[in-house]
C-alpha cells in the first residue's frame, strides 16, 4: 500500500526551543562544520521537533543543526513536527530513540571514504578540517584500510563479516588474516573474542604453537587464554606456571588497551578519565609488588646464597 508519512514543515527557527540537555554535549567544532556545510550545500540532517499541546515547539533532535542555523542568522528551516505530550518524559524517550537510529560510520568505512577521497586529489588537510581530526587520527584510518587482505574485505562487502570484526582482524599481519577470518566466521566469534585473540597474537611473548593455535582453532585458543587453572595441572612448578599464565592474559589485554586508546582520540579518552585513573593507580601498586618480589638486589643475593 502507497503511504505518505512524510512530516515535513517550514518553521521558524526562532519558534523552536532548544534543549537543554542535548546543547552542553555539542561539540564546537561540529557546529563549525555544520554551517560550512550548511554554506556551501544546504546538506544537513533535518531536526526533528516536539510539539506540545498547547503550541511550545521544542527540539528534540539536530541541536547542532539549530544551532548552527541560528548563527547563519538563518530565519526558516525544514523539520519534523511530530506530538508529544506536555511531560518531560515523552520528549526524554522520543529523544533517545532518535539517537539510537543515528549512523555513525566504523573506522573500515570511514578508512575507505579517505583513501577515495584523497585518491581523488583531496587534501589530507582539507580532511581534516573538515572532520575536526588530527593527522594522526586521518593517517590510522587510511592505514587500517592499506593493512587489510582483500579477501577479508571481500567477507565485509559480502556481509559474512562484521566491519568492526574486520577492524580488529587488520591489526594482524596481512597473510594470518584470512585464514584467522575465515575460522572466526566458521566459529561465530563476537568481536569481543575476536579483540582478545588478535591481542594476544600481537603480543611479544606469545609462543608460536599459541600463535598457530590462534589463526586454525580460534576458540580453543580464546578457552586457553581465559583459564587460568590450566597452569596448575602441570607437575612441578606450579606457581610459576600459574603466573605465566596470568602474565600472558595480562600483557594480552594491556596491548588490546594501548591499541584502543591509540586509535582513539584524546577527547574520547577522556571519558573514561576516572576508570583510567583507577587503572594507572593499580598499576603503580602492582608495580611496586613486582620490584619487592623480583628486585636486581634480591636475585644477587640467592645467587650468591646458592
Amino acid at each position: 500500500m502507497d503511504r505518505h508519512i512524510s512530516r515535513v514543515k517550514e518553521i521558524d527557527v526562532a519558534a523552536v526551543e532548544g534543549n537543554k540537555t542535548i546543547a552542553p554535549g555539542v561539540d564546537r567544532r561540529a557546529v563549525e562544520r555544520c554551517k560550512a556545510a550548511l554554506e556551501k550545500t544546504g546538506v544537513m540532517h533535518t531536526p526533528v521537533v516536539g510539539v506540545a499541546e498547547g503550541g511550545r515547539r521544542l527540539l528534540l533532535y539536530g541541536q547542532c543543526e539549530l544551532t548552527a542555523l541560528r548563527e547563519l542568522h538563518v530565519k526558516k528551516m525544514d523539520a519534523i513536527e511530530v506530538g508529544v505530550a506536555d511531560g518531560k518524559g515523552a520528549s526524554a524517550k522520543l529523544s533517545l530513540l532518535l539517537m539510537s537510529l543515528w549512523e555513525r560510520p566504523g573506522a573500515l568505512c570511514e578508512g575507505l571514504l579517505i583513501q577515495e577521497a584523497v585518491g581523488s586529489g583531496m587534501p589530507r588537510s582539507e580532511i581534516q578540517a573538515m572532520l575536526g581530526r588530527s593527522a594522526s587520527w586521518v593517517s590510522n584510518r587510511v592505514s587500517l584500510v592499506t593493512r587489510l587482505d582483500g579477501n577479508v574485505y571481500g567477507m565485509v562487502k559480502s556481509g559474512l563479516l562484521d566491519p568492526r570484526s574486520a577492524q580488529e582482524i587488520a591489526r594482524l599481519p596481512k597473510e594470518a588474516q584470512f585464514a584467522f577470518a575465515e575460522a572466526a566466521v566458521r566459529e561465530c566469534l563476537p568481536k569481543s573474542a575476536i579483540e582478545s585473540l588478535v591481542a594476544g597474537y600481537n603480543d611479544g611473548g606469545c609462543p608460536g604453537a599459541v600463535k598457530a593455535q590462534i589463526i586454525s582453532d580460534p576458540r580453543a585458543a580464546l578457552k586457553r587464554m581465559a583459564d587460568k587453572r590450566r597452569s596448575v595441572k602441570h607437575e612441578g612448578g606450579a606457581a610459576q606456571h600459574a603466573i605465566g599464565g596470568c602474565l600472558m592474559s595480562l600483557r594480552a589485554q594491556i596491548t588490546e588497551l594501548r591499541g584502543m586508546l591509540a586509535c582513539r582520540p584524546p577527547s574520547e579518552a577522556m571519558e573514561c578519565a576516572a576508570p583510567l585513573g583507577e587503572l594507572a593507580a593499580d598499576l603503580s601498586a602492582l608495580h611496586t609488588a613486582v620490584r619487592k618480589s623480583f628486585s636486581p638486589g634480591k636475585m644477587g643475593a640467592e645467587k650468591n646464597a646458592g
